[in-house]
């Protein structure tokens, strides 16, 4: 039986959402190329499931290492890990992406979003935020500079629902099953999955 290595769909897992701080600037890296975020409609972030652990990023490495919980972390398991983070995302037309980072600013924007939004009601509900960053600001941190990230909740939605996986069928074969019906967006917004 032959075997490959890899795959030429595009799945989930392949978005990724990135940032340059010092430029405000916020993208999804996707298969097809660098994709601006509108944040006239933000991401949904599923901040109540961020994953803490250590992370090595370096030129064709990404070794992440996640913590049983946020309050039980394993040994730094060299130098170069440094405490990270990593949590699921959508973007405003429905599709996954996954948010990770060991920067310091990226730390402290996760760390003030969890604590603003475990506040609300919404939060309880089970509901995730829709986020709009209004701008990222320079600040001193030890000998280096860092920056904070300020952002918006700009409303709720349900959590979307996890596309049903085919275990052993090939992605082409599993895209031909009936697919379940689209996750909908909260009402008074234009945030939705078309």
């Amino acid at each position: 039986m032959p075997i490959s290595f890899g795959s030429a769909e595009s799945t989930a897992s392949s978005n990724f959402i990135r940032s340059n701080l010092p430029q405000n600037k916020w993208w999804v890296k996707a298969e097809g190329g660098d994709e601006p975020i509108d944040m006239e409609k933000g991401f949904a972030i599923d901040i109540k499931n961020v994953t803490f652990g250590w992370l090595h990023i370096d030129v064709g490495i990404r070794d992440w290492q996640a913590w049983p919980s946020p309050s039980q972390s394993t040994p730094r398991p060299s130098d170069s890990h440094k405490q990270g983070f990593e949590v699921d995302c959508w973007l405003s037309d429905g599709r996954e992406a996954s948010m990770s980072g060991n920067s310091y600013g990226l730390g402290q924007f996760i760390a003030k979003m969890y604590n603003q939004a475990e506040t609300a009601p919404e939060f309880a509900a089970g509901k995730i935020p829709v986020i709009q960053i209004t701008g990222s600001t320079p600040v001193v941190v030890g000998k280096g500079t860092s920056y904070d990230i300020g952002f918006h909740i700009r409303t709720w939605i349900d959590k979307p629902e996890e596309k049903p996986e085919v275990v052993g069928v090939p992605p082409a074969a599993a895209e031909a099953t009936p697919p379940s019906a689209p996750p909908t967006a909260s009402t008074e917004t234009d945030f939705g999955f078309n």
